[in-house]
């Protein structure tokens, strides 16, 4: 399925493509160093969310029963991690997610109102982490050396919830976010509560016309060009990923949400596949050659 301006290109010149496939194959991806095993707890829930807006929603409100089934009748105090943040400020960050969660039942505080960072994700009992810019959050946690310290917490069972950054972040890696590289961090890898990419407020350009600039299906194909291994999830916003245990994921959201986008290697560029609201699946499926 030819999915981008790309793919067209591609198929218009194949000859000039066969050509080039040689030289583009000499320049071999750096190998990737994976995250080291983990053991996951069968209690583990995990919430990936595109956004924090659903069309004309408010922030957050439209997620009620996503965090109904996030959380259950338990009512948490939630310690959330703001450093996605960058135009404004960590107070005013906290006090909007906090009006946000308060219908809810949920108590936020924010992880900069403690001395220490790491002890305030030690004594969490749940992990909340907001949006904003990818490349600032990864590199503030790291440098709070939170990171590793919140995968464990959370694979041993406390929720997680992200949204927008904070879902990317659920990631293995950082490297299909949206967002400008504005901070360098150590390591692109990030907390691994899935095994496979996603990319945030996917939209489609298919239906565009006079739009000269690449489209969000341009760069995830180049990104399966470059990384043969791997394939990539599409998340519309509203759409939500419920991840429970070590591999079953649930696709959830309003009623009138999108389905998924599964973005496929294929001999020449990707191919798509649809992923519809309510499917449940394994994880480890997300795979080149993977069937649900």
């Amino acid at each position: 399925m030819s999915l981008s301006r790309r793919s067209v290109m591609q198929s218009a010149v194949l000859g000039s493509v066969a050509a080039l496939a040689g030289v583009a194959g000499s320049a071999q991806a750096k190998i990737k160093k994976p995250l080291p095993a983990q053991k996951v707890s069968e209690k583990r829930r995990v919430l990936i969310q595109p956004s924090s807006r659903y069309h004309t929603s408010g922030y957050l409100d439209f997620a009620g029963e996503q965090y109904e089934q996030l959380y259950g009748s338990s009512k948490h105090e939630i310690l959330f991690i703001p450093y996605a943040k960058v135009a404004g400020t960590y107070d005013g960050y906290e006090k909007q997610v906090q009006d946000a969660f308060k219908p809810f039942g949920h108590k936020i505080v924010s992880i900069h109102r403690f001395k220490d960072p790491q002890k305030a994700v030690r004594e969490a009992s749940a992990i909340a982490v907001g949006g904003g810019n990818t490349w600032a959050l990864v590199t503030r946690m790291y440098e709070a050396g939170i990171i590793d310290q919140i995968r464990d917490r959370v694979n041993g069972g406390i929720p997680y919830c992200g949204w927008s950054a904070g879902g990317n972040v659920a990631c293995p890696t950082l490297r299909t976010t949206n967002d400008m590289p504005i901070a360098e961090p150590p390591s692109f890898n990030t907390f691994g509560f899935i095994p496979f990419q996603t990319n945030p407020h996917f939209i489609s350009a298919a239906g565009t016309s006079g739009l000269n600039n690449e489209t969000r299906e341009d760069r995830l194909e180049e990104f399966l060009w470059y990384n043969k291994d791997e394939e990539v999830i599409g998340l519309p916003e509203g759409t939500a990923l419920f991840v429970t245990g070590e591999h079953d994921c649930e696709v959830i959201g309003p009623k009138d949400a999108e389905a998924l986008y599964w973005f496929r290697q294929a001999e020449m560029g990707m191919r798509l596949e649809r992923i519809a609201l309510g499917t449940k699946f394994d994880l480890r499926k997300i795979v080149p050659g993977g069937k649900l």
